[in-house]
């Protein structure tokens, strides 16, 4: 028995993966489309549960303390990935196709502009599951920070030390080139990449990317997304 698709929105902070995610399985609810919160811990397994719980307090819900070191926070994140790929998506997909509001790619862009090699990743999400099809919400920087400016979290801004000050300059430089390192992961890769412009509502949005995952999920052809 062939697996169902698993997909993934993927953007920088702000881009409204998680909103657009909730609308565009509702939008695709005919196609068997579920969306599954990427902070979701197991619900078949009480062990797993016990222990990915206080995982996940840990990584949403620090106060994105600097006090530990990136390559601490990596490896949770990417101990995060492997039990919730196994324990949440895995069984999931036995009843349809998937939707996560963002996998650990971004995490993943940010890592290399702190310093982190390509392999140096590559083996650290070697055992992740992966997507099989990810689309990249491209959100220019200026509109991210007219989205989030008056509820911005250190991590947004580079917390350990990337910048001297931190505010709308910081936010624009890191989110740039955030999202630049996305665009190449994308083109390398072979996402669907669809540009979100500003002043585009939410169901326009959610249309948008709802007749690009009907595409992928009917099997028929693209002519709704943009790719790179």
């Amino acid at each position: 028995m062939t697996a169902a698709p698993f997909i993934a929105l993927e953007g920088p902070d702000g881009a409204g993966k998680t909103t657009l995610a909730t609308a565009v399985a509702d939008a695709l609810a005919h196609l068997g489309l579920r969306h599954i919160d990427r902070r979701q811990v197991s619900t078949s397994s009480k062990y797993a549960t016990t222990l990915m719980e206080p995982l996940a307090r840990m990584l949403w819900h620090s106060g994105d303390a600097p006090d530990l070191s990136d390559n601490f926070w990596a490896h949770l994140q990417a101990s995060w990935f492997t039990a919730h790929g196994e324990q949440v998506i895995t069984p999931a997909l036995t009843a349809g196709p998937v939707l996560v509001d963002g996998w650990y790619f971004k995490l993943a862009s940010r890592l290399t502009g702190q310093g982190w090699s390509t392999n140096e990743i590559t083996h650290l999400f070697s055992r992740v599951r992966r997507p099989d099809h990810t689309v990249l919400l491209d959100v220019d920087p200026v509109l991210l920070w007219e989205r989030k400016a008056h509820q911005l979290r250190p991590a947004e801004l580079g917390m350990h030390g990337t910048y001297p000050t931190l505010g709308r300059d910081s936010f624009l430089d890191y989110q740039q080139r955030g999202l630049q390192r996305l665009r190449d992961m994308a083109a390398a890769d072979g996402w669907h990449v669809l540009t979100v412009p500003a002043g585009e509502d939410l169901p326009t949005t959610t249309d948008r990317v709802a007749a690009l995952l009907a595409d992928l999920l009917t099997n028929s052809p693209s002519t709704s997304g943009e790719r790179p």
